[in-house]
């Protein structure tokens, strides 16, 4: 199975139209998406309907729950008007799909979270003493997950006590096979507001059957997403940091 492996679309449909066509191109068989379609950009039914399929597996995020419940502790002060603009803006018979999404999954030979199998919806999983929280209190051999903006993976061979990190390259990419006898954290980044200071949208592909894991980086409109964003009255500085990446 091939599978393509997504997070943090954010409601920028022009990422996520750019991300869909690569995809589909890569011939990958099912999607995972890890969470917060909602939040910051302006398009999050679009998104939703963009990718929403029967080879489409969702899980739900922070922001989607928020969205569900109208809480928004630990949210930033520009997070707190974006989900005010979502709630105005998003029909309830999308909501009541949210609801139903799980907060991990077991797929094949890994398992699936937004944050991390601490906390699901709120665990960042941004650190060599994180990651290897994770690893001590669960059972798995590959884990997929989204919320930091930030590509990157944790490797933690038998007989090691604090995981490696493995990080993206140059060009923003991840390209790694996962070993049989290693575990794995993979964060996948960000469709549409990465924060690694490359602009470009986040892109997971996972060959179940090779166990190869790439992480690619997809051009598009960005110009086009923060104009919408500034448009639509949200804050200035959501518009700016998709612009720059942060």
């Amino acid at each position: 199975m091939l599978y393509g492996i997504i997070s943090d679309v954010h409601g920028n449909l022009e990422a996520s139209l750019a991300v869909k066509e690569f995809l589909q191109k890569c011939r990958v068989e099912k999607i995972i998406f890890l969470g917060d379609i909602v939040g910051y950009g302006v398009n999050p039914q679009e998104c939703f309907d963009l990718f929403n399929s029967p080879e489409t597996i969702f899980i739900k995020g922070n922001h989607e729950q928020a969205l569900i419940t109208g809480k928004y502790e630990g949210f930033t002060l520009d997070a707190k008007i974006s989900m005010d603009w979502t709630r105005k803006n998003v029909s309830e018979k999308y909501v009541e799909q949210m609801v139903k999404w799980k907060e991990t999954l077991e797929i094949d030979d890994f398992v699936v979270c937004h944050g991390g199998l601490n906390n699901p919806l709120y665990f960042y999983t941004n650190s060599r003493t994180k990651a290897k929280k994770m690893f001590d209190e669960f059972e798995f051999k590959y884990c997929f997950v989204g919320h930091t903006h930030f590509p990157m993976a944790f490797v933690l061979d038998s007989g090691q006590e604090i995981p490696s990190i493995i990080a993206e390259q140059a060009d923003g990419r991840i390209y790694m096979t996962l070993e049989e006898t290693k575990r794995y954290i993979i964060n996948v980044g960000s469709v549409g507001q990465p924060r690694d200071g490359n602009p470009e949208a986040c892109c997971g592909i996972y060959d179940e059957e090779s166990r190869m894991f790439q992480l690619w980086r997809i051009p598009y409109p960005v110009e086009t997403t923060a104009r919408k964003i500034i448009e639509a009255g949200l804050p200035s500085s959501l518009a700016a940091r998709i612009v720059r990446g942060l």
